[in-house]
């Protein structure tokens, strides 16, 4: 039976964190417990500043924990694309900077009981035909004239066919669950440590105040080291746009485990690593994007992993199976430091794409260097505030367009409605009932139960994920359990329940 759950959280201890219950005040608040938020706790662990953590669910079963765990300065075909739009120096620092979180992440892990299962492997872009690895040759040259190590290849065993292959030697894998956890209990002893501790409002002042479970915790600055931030401050989320996609674990049938992790240089999307648990190679793999809240886009990018597992290593089974959810900034680069000038103490960041980790990491030492008041090589190139109109600005304009055309779309037109009959059991669907939308979820008993289907930060209608058994929302990355339950911002507000009454129209 396939397990709807990320491969690395299958085996986490419990947590001993404890949920906020008293007023509090403190220096610094970080808000979030992925690699960005844990992260920016280790370097302000010895700093003599009261901080404090708070994570809305729990420590490392967020976006961190699921991810496919490639820690690696190869980002897919960047490099030559920053050096068009930015130029070699700028394109530099974002190299330089990954190629140093790289060492910090590995060095960290050394530190963790059992080093989180760090283990150094090459990462490579593998090409699928001629262009592609004209492609490689362009990036490669690209890597070198940043400083990157990197290397044309063509002899990787592999279980189909690869002309050429773009080699990062000297990268990282690890499990990021163990990996965060770890860190917590490395900071734990300065730092204060919350789970089920949601952030639903704050009060910018001196201090300013965060409203958690209830109770006020004053903070001199807040750091949002959450996914996209969970406030409107900067309109982040009309410049970080969200993607999901499929990613599974099985373990490998016989076939010789490919040595290194893998990242397919055009779409659909192939990207791959293995490891080891309990003596037996399993295969992690990430599928092609598809459109947050759009039911019959992600079942095709699951099908399409399914095919593609079964056609090149003989899986025929997948022991775990979920999605996962990145923002894809407008001009290729996070949004990192002060949200806007009129809140310089209010710090986030943004737009990792799919290169959480490491990204993560360089965003955590530009905001430590913030608040300690020192200088970042990076800082200025991913400035929160920055404008670039020619390099984002097309971007922009479709992908909010795009968002337009879903707020009317959807909740006018009502397009995503379907039949209550229609709704199978453990499954969920949008319907129209005396002129609301409703989220509508079948148990398995038959009987059903619903929410609003108006995502609660600005109006979007959501769609069922049926891997995850969620409600997202298309627009702006909000997730919500079945229950309407918030699981992930911008939103903070749950979904409205509803009474469903049969016999009403």
């Amino acid at each position: 039976m396939t397990k709807g759950l990320p491969f690395w959280c299958d085996q986490a201890s419990p947590s001993p964190y404890p949920a906020l219950e008293d007023d509090m005040r403190v220096d610094v608040a970080i808000v979030g417990g992925g690699i960005l938020g844990l992260h920016l706790a280790w370097r302000l662990r010895d700093t003599g500043l009261r901080v404090a953590l708070f994570e809305a669910r729990r420590i490392g079963f967020q976006a961190t924990g699921r991810s496919t765990a490639k820690v690696t300065s190869q980002h897919g075909l960047k490099y030559d694309r920053l050096i068009r739009d930015l130029g070699a120096e700028r394109a530099r620092i974002y190299a330089q900077e990954n190629e140093k979180a790289v060492r910090d992440i590995a060095s960290l892990a050394r530190l963790i009981e059992g080093r989180a299962d760090l283990e150094q492997k090459d990462a490579y872009i593998f090409a699928a035909d001629k262009d592609q690895a004209e492609q490689l040759e362009v990036e490669c040259k690209a890597a070198a004239q940043l400083g990157i190590n990197a290397e044309i290849v063509s002899n990787v065993p592999l279980p189909f066919s690869a002309p050429a292959l773009l080699r990062f030697p000297g990268q990282y894998q690890f499990d990021p669950c163990r990996y965060l956890m770890g860190l917590a209990k490395l900071v734990s002893d300065k730092i204060a440590l919350f789970e089920q501790s949601r952030v639903l409002e704050i009060e910018y002042g001196s201090p300013s105040c965060l409203s958690i479970n209830g109770r006020v915790v004053k903070a001199g600055r807040i750091v949002l080291a959450t996914q996209i931030p969970i406030v409107n401050d900067g309109f982040f989320f009309t410049k970080s746009f969200p993607f999901g996609h499929p990613v599974a674990a099985a373990p490998l049938p016989g076939n010789p485990r490919p040595e290194g992790m893998f990242i397919s240089a055009g779409a659909p999307t192939r990207s791959f690593r293995t490891a080891r648990r309990d003596g037996q190679d399993w295969l992690i793999a990430a599928g092609k994007e598809f459109k947050l809240g759009d039911a019959e886009q992600q079942r095709d990018a699951i099908a399409d992993l399914r095919a593609w597992l079964l056609d090149c290593f003989g899986i025929q089974a997948l022991s775990h199976l979920w999605t996962n959810e990145d923002f894809r900034p407008m001009d290729g680069l996070a949004f990192v430091g002060a949200a806007t000038a009129s809140q310089p103490d209010l710090l986030v960041a943004t737009g990792f794409e799919a290169w959480g980790l490491t990204q993560g990491a360089v965003a955590a030492d530009i905001i430590a260097s913030t608040i300690l008041g020192t200088e970042h090589p990076a800082a200025d190139l991913l400035r929160a505030n920055r404008v670039r109109p020619l390099a984002g600005g097309g971007t922009f304009v479709a992908e909010n367009s795009k968002i337009a055309a879903h707020l009317v779309g959807d909740r006018l037109l009502r397009r995503k409605v379907v039949q209550v009959e229609d709704i199978g059991p453990g499954e969920g669907g949008v319907v129209s009932k005396k002129g609301k939308q409703l989220a509508v979820t079948r148990h398995q008993d038959g009987s059903l139960s619903a929410v609003s289907a108006v995502c609660t930060h600005l109006g979007c209608i959501v769609g069922w994920n049926a891997t995850d058994r969620t409600w997202d929302c298309p627009c702006h990355g909000s997730r919500f359990d079945e229950s309407g339950k918030v699981l992930t911002g911008p939103a903070v507000s749950p979904l409205a329940r509803h009474e469903w009454d049969p016999s009403a129209p």
